[in-house]
């Protein structure tokens, strides 16, 4: 993994750890990330509201709900390994 994609990485669980922080911000987020009638995610709208960059919000996006709900400890450790890499 090269350095931008760690960071990538790392950015992708800052999101993962703000959906899980709160059931009204994951209500948002999950709306946010849903098809409208033309099939488009609203990615624009996610990265405001996350203040992230468009390649990862539509990441973030494409993630099954099981990939999203992570507990306090895993994204912690998920985080340390990112870290480490990145060192």
């Amino acid at each position: 993994m090269n350095a931008q994609s760690i960071n990538d990485q790392l950015e992708l669980l800052r999101l993962k750890e703000l959906f899980m922080s709160d059931i009204d911000i994951r209500s948002q987020m999950a709306l946010m990330c849903s098809r409208g009638a033309d099939e488009t995610p609203r990615f624009h709208s996610l990265c405001e509201f996350t203040k992230c960059e468009p390649h990862v919000a539509e990441q973030f996006a494409q993630l099954l709900l099981i990939d999203v709900m992570l507990t306090p400890e895993e994204i912690e450790a998920e985080r340390e390994r990112l870290e480490r890499m990145k060192s």
